[in-house]
């Protein structure tokens, strides 16, 4: 609001009597006060404004979160197939339909800028990951696909050695399940963390790298395995293996026994991994039983279904219900998550958990023991097991 002076110069007042104050007045002009109407205005235009610079940067941060997730990638999603003719826009469904992307709408935008939608190249691919950034899987699809004289062959976490041996098996029918076999315990396949000359073929569970691979057609049971063994061992390394019992307290192996453990009792959420290693030291630390399901399965030679009372009656070594400690091997390969969740496990005095959702699967961990029942009886009650 503008205000006029109240007072005038001397000089202004005496150097013409017959000037009057309204003749002083007239070369101003009143100003009236806003009206609330117009303050209204005013504010809802204020408003609006920063209501716009709010949505354009939560925008922002959003489409920036489609573009390069937060979080490594995961693990390879094994073969997909781009079928001749198939668009950019199509492609993009399919890759977040697969979980490799975030979303199919900005990675056709991603690709548009980038030119990628016209060089597609039609066929299979293995070296697709979880949870990619938009720039990695452009990548992915430059590369383009399996060769003609090479074949894909996927080994999927959480299997056990011999699915893995019979999953190679079938990409390569030359390649028998005993000949795998025999090539393991040959000593022609070696791994720095195979403790000793094998003996029997669970010797080599948790040690062969769950991952996407091609090799020739014409390729040897050593050199898969070989490889196999070498890519396992570098995660490992990777992760600091060679120094299991200064970083964690467990031997290199033990921490492979645990790793095998998340793997199979693990949920969707990729921090469950490391609350799930987590329970396992806290009870390995108190001498209690683990009381892991997949572990008593694995002693009983069973893939997986319901466990009776007389099932867990059965003394295996791999029965950590009658058994404290760790299972005497790993059971299944471990992939990378897992393998880092056991020598990195979260921080926290959980001692229990029970799966609580079946989509997604997830679970509740707590330190008390009468919460946990308490959740179990509802988890049952809810049909989630």
């Amino acid at each position: 609001m503008n205000h006029l002076d109240d007072t005038l110069h001397s000089d202004d007042a005496t150097s013409d009597p017959a000037t009057s104050l309204d003749d002083e007045f007239d070369d101003y002009v009143a100003v009236r006060p806003p009206s609330q109407l117009g303050q209204r205005v005013v504010y809802i235009m204020l408003a609006s404004l920063v209501m716009i610079a709010i949505i354009g940067g939560f925008t922002t941060i959003w489409a920036m979160r489609q573009v390069d997730p937060p979080g490594s990638q995961g693990e390879r999603i094994g073969n997909l197939e781009i079928d001749k003719g198939s668009t950019i826009s199509a492609v993009s469904d399919l890759l977040e339909s697969k979980g490799v992307i975030t979303s199919a709408s900005v990675f056709r935008t991603y690709a548009k800028l980038w030119g990628i939608g016209g060089a597609l190249k039609f066929g299979t691919y293995t070296n697709f990951r979880l949870n990619s950034s938009m720039a990695e899987a452009a990548a992915t699809l430059r590369d383009g696909p399996v060769k003609p004289d090479e074949t894909p062959v996927t080994i999927v976490p959480g299997v056990r050695l011999v699915e893995a041996l019979d999953a190679i098996a079938k990409a390569f029918p030359a390649l028998t399940v005993p000949v795998l076999t025999d090539t393991l315990l040959s000593g022609r396949v070696t791994s720095k963390y195979l403790a000793a000359a094998p003996t029997a073929l669970v010797d080599w569970e948790g040690l062969l790298a769950p991952d996407s691979y091609q090799f020739l057609k014409n390729v040897s049971a050593d050199k898969i395995l070989q490889k196999l063994a070498d890519q396992q061992a570098k995660v490992m390394d990777g992760l600091g293996y060679e120094r299991a019992d200064a970083l964690s307290g467990h031997s290199a192996i033990d921490l492979v026994k645990i790793a095998s453990l998340v793997e199979k009792e693990t949920g969707d959420p990729i921090e469950e991994r490391g609350k799930i290693a987590r329970v396992i030291d806290n009870r390995l630390a108190v001498n209690e039983p683990l009381g892991i399901d997949a572990s008593i399965l694995y002693g009983l030679d069973r893939r997986g279904g319901g466990l009776s009372k007389d099932d867990l009656a059965v003394n295996t070594p791999y029965n950590n219900r009658l058994n404290t400690g760790l299972p005497p091997t790993p059971i299944a390969l471990p992939g990378k998550a897992s393998l880092q969740a056991a020598i990195q496990p979260s921080d926290g005095d959980w001692r229990y958990y029970v799966l609580v959702s079946k989509n997604p699967s997830t679970h509740l961990f707590t330190s008390d023991y009468n919460e946990f029942l308490r959740a179990k009886d509802t988890a049952k009650s809810e049909g989630v097991f």
